[in-house]
């Protein structure tokens, strides 16, 4: 067996798996609409779908099932050549823009709102904001604590600085007292 020949087979085999497979989704969707015809339930393309188990574009790809739908809807709906019924108009682009323009001009109008509002509080409302910040009021403590433990080192330093001061009097005196002196 040559190359071409085995690709052919192989191409044959999933051919016919794809036509079994297309047969077999055909035959759930028309055995849906019947079980839907026989229960006395609304028919729609979805109902159909739903029940058959296939994807909605296998109706897409199988116009005359998707007739077959309709018809038994009573809503036989006229098809649109070449057109998939979700299909973007320029229509509905024209008003999804008209929309979004809409909105746009309603978030303008707040914000020019907004910062009239702003503006009204003057250079008032900048300090304040600031002052009220969490972070800032955190720093603010932080500072109050800093600056509590430097007047405690202070008078710490000028403590042993006074110490020192004694301890040197203390030693000079005790020097002349024993008469030990640097020279001999």
């Amino acid at each position: 067996m040559t190359d071409s020949q085995s690709y052919q087979q192989r191409v044959a085999r999933l051919s016919e798996v794809r036509r079994r497979d297309s047969a077999s989704k055909r035959a759930a969707v028309l055995d849906a609409l019947a079980d839907l015809q026989r229960e006395d339930r609304p028919i729609t393309r979805r109902a159909v779908i739903a029940r058959a188990g296939v994807h909605r574009n296998f109706l897409q790809r199988h116009r005359d099932l998707a007739d077959q739908i309709d018809t038994a809807a009573g809503e036989r709906q006229p098809a649109k050549e070449g057109l998939p019924p979700d299909h973007i108009t320029v229509k509905s682009l024209q008003t999804e823009l008209a929309t979004a323009k809409h909105r746009n001009q309603e978030f303008s109008n707040r914000v020019q709102a907004l910062e009239r509002r702003l503006g009204a509080q003057g250079a008032v409302i900048g300090p304040s904001v600031i002052d009220n910040h969490p972070l800032v009021l955190e720093l603010q403590a932080r500072l109050a604590y800093l600056e509590v433990q430097l007047v405690e080192k202070d008078r710490a330093i000028e403590s042993l600085e006074d110490d020192v001061d004694v301890l040197r009097e203390t030693n000079r005196s005790l020097v002349r007292e024993y008469g030990l002196s640097t020279g001999t």
